[in-house]
């Protein structure tokens, strides 16, 4: 049934309020929908890995420019992302107020960079960038659950999307302990779970590419050894280290989100290209 629905361009079910609703919704919305909010998502991470480099006076790959950037970037997507909402009924879904607690969060932290990143507004700032993220993720979570539960490529979607934005989340995690605001984050507890969690979503992902075409799949295989030999480095630095060095952490965990970012781009292509 949901190879029918894929092939026939729909998915069947939306929750509006605790009711369900039968609309027909082209999957090429919802796939662009998850596309934009998975990479929205991500950057409510990467935006706080910035705030960290300029706070301490780390210039490395120009973070005050990335961080405006990003947050014009993150503003602009989530008015796409609302304006993407057409009919009343689907204004009022639950993935349509999530966004819009996203939006609130975001003006607050547009707020807090009204002046320069410092150590003394950094937590503030993250607990305001991590609402954006959390209304983000429930927004997501919701929609991909309520439209098509069962459908291993967008579970593989979803999984390689965290993948992309909790690589950035553990960076951001470690640049804060450099501040000194680990353990304000409760930043050990919050790195011990993402260490249990990476291997979980790489496992996801393998699982769910086994219904890629053979030569996408060998794509994903390549990208998930990349985000796994730069997991590494963050388990071999935490382990043996109590000096952490930014500018690695910045990179490696970039490098991580890029090729997270590689594999959603391969789930989004047709799931039977190459398929007889």
């Amino acid at each position: 049934m949901r190879k029918f629905l894929w092939n026939l361009g729909v998915a069947g079910v939306v929750l509006l309020s605790g009711t369900l609703y039968a609309e027909e919704i082209p999957i090429a919305r919802v796939n662009s929908f998850l596309q934009e909010g998975g990479d929205l998502r991500m950057r409510s991470m990467r935006i706080l890995q910035e705030y960290a480099m300029v706070a301490s006076n780390n210039h490395f790959r120009k973070p005050e420019k990335l961080l405006s950037e990003d947050m014009d970037r993150l503003e602009r997507g989530l008015k796409k992302l609302l304006e993407s909402l057409k009919s009343e009924e689907e204004k009022e879904t639950f993935q349509a107020a999530r966004l819009r607690d996203a939006q609130k969060s975001l003006q607050a932290a547009q707020t807090i960079l009204k002046t320069p990143p410092s150590t003394e507004k950094a937590l503030e700032f993250w607990k305001a960038m991590d609402a954006v993220r959390e209304g983000l993720n429930r927004s997501l979570t919701h929609l991909s659950q309520e439209v098509y539960p069962d459908e291993e490529t967008v579970q593989g979607i979803m999984y390689a999307n965290r993948l992309a934005t909790i690589s950035q989340r553990y960076g951001a995690l470690y640049l804060y302990r450099v501040l000194g605001k680990g353990e304000a984050l409760r930043a050990k507890k919050q790195l011990a779970f993402l260490s249990r969690f990476f291997p979980h979503a790489i496992s996801q992902v393998r699982e769910s590419a086994e219904a890629l075409p053979e030569t996408k799949r060998k794509e994903v295989e390549k990208a998930l050894k990349n985000v796994e030999k730069n997991l590494n480095f963050f388990y071999i630095m935490g382990k043996s280290s109590r000096h952490f060095i930014p500018t690695l952490i910045y990179e490696k965990s970039d490098n991580m989100s890029k090729k997270a970012e590689e594999i959603v781009t391969l789930f989004f292509q047709s799931p039977t290209d190459g398929q007889p």
